[in-house]
């Protein structure tokens, strides 16, 4: 019973601890099949196309998240032929995070993170942020920080 117990409060502990990553007045935005998510600033508009991307209002900045059924592992391999790592900033269980250079095109002197982490029924959260104002670095980090699966 105890037992029971311990893991309802610490479920109920971690829960409360995800809400508290998205900053108060901060929009949430979906992937299409609404199982992943992040929060921007209420000034950032959503693209009328893609609903999962998001973009500051002087368009230096852009957020996107889908969610992929894929394990963590599958996704290091995959993003990293696509999107090879320049720099790895976190490579835990509960997030994979590394910076690359854009090769598609695009600004060239932008920031580009990759972000992925564990969702739920095996779906993996997987993100993208790019900005190109280094002084934004501060508010990039607080939009990886509200990334993962829908609450």
């Amino acid at each position: 019973m105890k037992a029971a117990l311990a893991f309802v409060a610490t479920l109920a502990l971690s829960t409360a601890m995800m809400a508290a990553n998205i900053p108060s007045g901060w929009k949430v935005v979906t992937d299409r099949a609404k199982t992943c998510q992040y929060a921007v600033p209420p000034d950032w508009t959503q693209d009328a196309l893609f609903k999962s991307s998001s973009l500051s209002p002087d368009k230096k900045s852009t957020a996107i998240v889908n969610g992929v059924k894929q394990s963590m592992s599958e996704i290091k391999t995959n993003s990293n032929m696509v999107l090879t790592p320049d720099k790895v900033i976190e490579d835990s269980a509960k997030r994979y995070w590394y910076s690359y250079k854009n090769t598609l095109g695009g600004t060239p002197d932008s920031t580009n993170w990759y972000i992925a982490v564990p969702g739920n029924a095996g779906i993996t959260c997987t993100a993208q942020v790019t900005f190109q104002d280094p002084g934004t670095d501060s508010l990039a980090r607080q939009i990886v920080d509200t990334i993962g699966p829908v609450k």
